[in-house]
């Protein structure tokens, strides 16, 4: 028995040492620089996960769930969305513009948002080089990040998707129509809290889903995103399970 238990911690920090985390820049044809995270696996591998953080938050959020997805063998890539966390130059900063009244914070959203499918597109492409042609290729987005992973899916080829705390389908018949016609074959994990305003939208995904393997997590409360992590110490895990089972081509 204990020779058993040394035999599995030995296992455990080989395994560890070997998922390695880069701090990468990606630049986009404006010269804008993307700060992003990037764990690669210990072994070549074809599958890879885009990580798509809320707009109250950074890349740092997926700091476990990468990791996680790393030992089991699957490249991910995490980004600061422009204007946010380390993805910031000169005046474009999201603290800065926090400072400015209400009224003048709503102006600059849609000069700043218009730039993230081509961003997120950007950490895409970086990983389709890793993980070739033939590769699978997921994406979770948190909150905001959902609408980035619903751009991408549409425009590239997704073999998984999550959506966190993230309403994908709105309460109108356009809303259903696109959902159903351009992402409701593809295997997803929804996740929400029950009193969270994104609760009824996740839901609503998951009961358009048409994928056997899709799944839907529902969490008493009202927390949104990633403090849900917190709340669900196994989530993580619960994450990194479902991509491993379901990131095939």
């Amino acid at each position: 028995m204990h020779r058993r238990l040394k035999l599995l911690i030995v296992t455990l920090i080989a395994l560890t040492s070997f998922c390695h985390a880069n701090e990468l820049t990606l630049t986009t044809k404006q010269g804008f620089e993307l700060k992003t995270t990037y764990n690669q696996p210990q072994t070549p591998t074809n599958r890879a996960v885009v990580l798509l953080h809320q707009c109250n938050s950074t890349r740092i959020m997926y700091k476990e769930i990468g990791k996680e997805l790393s030992q089991r063998g699957i490249h991910t890539l995490s980004l600061d969305f422009r204007w946010y966390g380390e993805s910031i130059s000169g005046a474009t900063d999201i603290k800065e513009l926090a400072k400015l009244p209400a009224e003048e914070r709503k102006n600059p959203w849609p000069m700043i948002m218009e730039h993230w499918p081509a961003d997120v597109q950007l950490a895409y492409d970086f990983l389709r080089e890793k993980v070739g042609e033939d590769g699978a290729i997921g994406v979770i987005g948190a909150s905001c990040g959902g609408r980035q992973a619903q751009i991408l899916a549409k425009n590239n080829s997704v073999s998984a998707m999550s959506f966190f705390s993230s309403a994908v389908v709105q309460n109108n018949d356009e809303s259903v129509e696109d959902y159903q016609t351009t992402l409701a074959k593809i295997a997803t994990l929804f996740i929400a809290a029950e009193q969270d305003g994104t609760f009824e939208g996740t839901k609503r995904g998951f009961t358009l889903n048409e994928n056997i393997h899709s799944q839907f997590i529902s969490y008493k409360g009202e927390e949104h995103g990633h403090p849900l992590l917190a709340q669900d110490k196994n989530l993580v895990n619960t994450i990194a399970r479902w991509f491993d089972a379901n990131l095939v081509n």
